[in-house]
């Protein structure tokens, strides 16, 4: 099928070593709105798998084929699925005022078989022009500084980050106790819709230039 054809499609990376926890809610409330829109939705689970930090051997630079030297863990099936995907999410719970380890070794392999992939194909990444959100579950403190390491992962690799209506957080601690933060779920709701939004418009872009180009 021709790929401008095909549904929309979303990635979600739950980075949570609680599957079913409070970040998996988020993630739920977002997926909630992606259905009603007919956009296909696939849910990645990594924060309880073991997943291997990057070893700068740049391996991935010599290999071109966008993936890692690293190839018994999840993260090469994974970047399967993000070359495929018209959206990203990025979900973790806050873990010493930043994402949990298994998210940020996620974030960096990913990112370096992007950006030297890139360098060596002579080609973008296959991040860019993608629409990518970040979100987060913090306790008491530190979801600002999370939010923002999920967002140079995105700004770095030319994937676009939509708004909304506030930051993308909510409050809780035991699994559930975000739906009980109204104005966090709600803004999951916003930014489901402006990824939504987001992802059609690069979509018809594209449409535009197979036509014309």
């Amino acid at each position: 099928m021709n790929n401008l054809l095909r549904p929309l499609k979303v990635v979600a990376i739950n980075g949570s070593p609680r599957p079913r926890g409070n970040t998996f809610s988020l993630i739920k409330k977002m997926f909630e709105v992606f259905q009603k829109s007919d956009v296909e939705t696939e849910l990645v689970n990594i924060g309880n798998k073991n997943i291997k930090g990057c070893r700068a051997c740049m391996k991935c630079l010599e290999l071109g084929n966008y993936k890692c030297v690293i190839d018994d863990d999840i993260v090469n099936e994974t970047i399967q699925k993000l070359v495929k995907a018209d959206g990203i999410i990025l979900a973790t719970p806050v873990y010493c005022a930043g994402p949990s380890g298994q998210m940020k070794c996620f974030m960096d392999r990913v990112s370096i078989v992007n950006f030297l992939n890139v360098k060596h194909l002579n080609q973008k990444g296959y991040l860019n022009g993608k629409v990518g959100a970040g979100i987060s579950v913090h306790r008491r403190g530190g979801a600002v500084n999370t939010q923002s390491q999920l967002n140079y992962f995105f700004s770095s690799n030319g994937t676009i980050i939509p708004g909304s209506t506030y930051w993308n957080f909510a409050t809780g601690l035991e699994p559930g106790d975000v739906k009980d933060d109204q104005e966090g779920m709600n803004n999951m709701t916003d930014l489901a819709k402006n990824m939504i939004y987001l992802m059609n418009l690069v979509r018809n872009d594209q449409k535009k230039k197979e036509k014309y180009y």
